[in-house]
């Protein structure tokens, strides 16, 4: 028998039937369109799925080279064009795109062929916790849209049912339009993960057994903070019938308490705020599957691809954004590649595992907890004069901002750093500022915006 919080319910029905088609049609958007094509070809052959991310690279490397100066610089900086990547070999030999690239050459990325106000503006704080800015076109945006549907409904969610997002700064609450779209379409409750305390948990633990979603949605760790306040609690466990983990590493332990708590598989996803999803586990949970309707994703080391099993870094190709091409792009995490086919049918290559390191937490004198990657967007976003930041937790009541400060840093953004971390952490909260010229990558290779090291149950 069906749980009450796991049965359909009559305006879901209502919303995908009727809502969704009706917004669609008024926002002149084609993404169920797209939701349709994907969920009828996403059984295709191996041949037939490569086949077709052949013919979209070709046709995005075309695009880039003829209509931006970087594109063209960079192609003739080796002596090719376009037509002669004739195989994955020659394409492999294109220089990997780095985060500095980007800064440094982003208006001559931008595609003369797509008009600029037709572009949409994403930031991400990148590897270094500095603000990145990409634009996306919206083509490109509603494909990417219908994939993220797609891979939702693999972990048992369907358009216009509850979900609860276990995340920060949700997008619905930057314009009337969004308000209304969550209202009636979207339908997302939240937990801000910048204020995961225990008065935050509980109203949102309220809220959820009221709303009863069928999807929970957020940052690993912080979905499994929520879980284990639950259970410490002995509170009644929300019942949906999946678990979206995604921004962090899903260790095995937060696995299975998310799973032990809610009763229902946790789906791994990865993804970055320049090419959107890249991958995603399906019901087998066996490797994620990577969504080559809109990327290539290229797992190297020492500028070539690696072994299955071998960790490798991980480079990403947009199929879709022609607005600003994104080619051979370092996303700055490392993983492996699976072998084999999955037994669920469907031929996309996996990733085995992601091997990048989970964001720490830092935690108030109150107690609460407060992701990296929650300040990464409130701390590095805010404060432009910034090149490079690092935020180190000595004590319960201390922290250590390693500032590399840019040409635009001046003491109004030092009182600014003071005032983020009075409104984040309260008075209690004490700080110093360590201005330095570099802050080094740890042995690995990667870079940690936020350090903890009180040790004990940070975790």
């Amino acid at each position: 028998m069906q749980s009450a919080q796991n049965r359909p319910d009559l305006y879901s029905y209502v919303a995908r039937n009727i809502v969704a088609p009706a917004w669609a049609l008024w926002e002149r958007s084609p993404y169920l369109n797209h939701l349709r094509y994907l969920e009828e070809s996403q059984y295709r052959s191996l041949n037939e799925v490569q086949a077709d991310q052949w013919t979209r690279l070709k046709a995005v490397l075309k695009h880039a080279y003829e209509t931006t100066a970087f594109y063209r610089e960079r192609f003739g900086s080796i002596g090719i064009r376009p037509d002669d990547i004739r195989t994955w070999q020659d394409f492999n030999a294109l220089p990997v795109l780095s985060k500095d690239d980007i800064r440094n050459n982003i208006d001559t990325m931008l595609s003369s062929a797509v008009p600029r106000e037709q572009l949409i503006q994403r930031k991400t704080s990148g590897s270094t916790g500095v603000s990145l800015a990409v634009y996306v076109d919206d083509a490109s945006r509603q494909l990417k849209r219908a994939c993220t549907i797609r891979h939702d409904r693999w972990a048992g969610w369907n358009l216009g049912e509850v979900v609860a997002c276990i995340w920060g700064n949700p997008e619905y609450k930057k314009s009337w339009r969004g308000h209304l779209r969550n209202a009636f379409l979207e339908r997302a409750v939240y937990l801000d993960t910048l204020r995961m305390d225990e008065q935050a948990m509980l109203e949102f633990h309220r809220t959820v057994l009221r709303r009863k979603p069928t999807l929970f949605f957020g940052h690993a760790h912080s979905l499994y903070l929520f879980a284990r306040f639950v259970e410490r609690k002995g509170l009644e466990p929300p019942r949906p019938r999946g678990v979206i983990s995604t921004a962090m590493v899903l260790h095995d332990f937060e696995r299975a308490m998310i799973e032990s708590v809610f009763g229902c598989p946790v789906t791994n996803r990865y993804g970055c705020e320049e090419a959107s999803l890249l991958a995603c586990e399906c019901e087998v949970h066996d490797g994620l599957h990577i969504n080559c309707d809109t990327i290539v994703l290229e797992c190297l080391n020492g500028g070539g691809p690696v072994a299955p099993g071998e960790v490798g870094a991980l480079v990403v190709t947009d199929l879709t954004n022609y607005g600003m091409p994104l080619i051979r792009y370092k996303v700055g995490d490392t993983g492996r590649m699976a072998m084999g086919p999955c037994s669920c049918g469907r031929s996309y290559p996996r990733l085995a595992s992601l091997e990048g390191r989970i964001a720490d937490y830092v935690r108030t004198p109150e107690g609460e907890y407060i992701s990296g990657i929650s300040l990464t967007e409130n701390f590095a976003m805010d404060l432009a004069g910034i090149r490079q930041l690092q935020i180190v937790q000595r004590k319960i009541d201390y922290l250590l901002f390693r500032v590399v400060p840019g040409q635009g840093w001046s003491e109004t953004d030092r009182k600014a750093l003071a005032r983020l971390v009075e409104k984040r952490f309260g008075t209690a909260m004490r700080h110093d500022v360590e201005y330095v010229d570099c802050i080094q990558n740890e042995s690995s290779g990667k870079y940690r915006f936020c350090i903890s090291e009180l040790g004990g149950d940070q975790l």
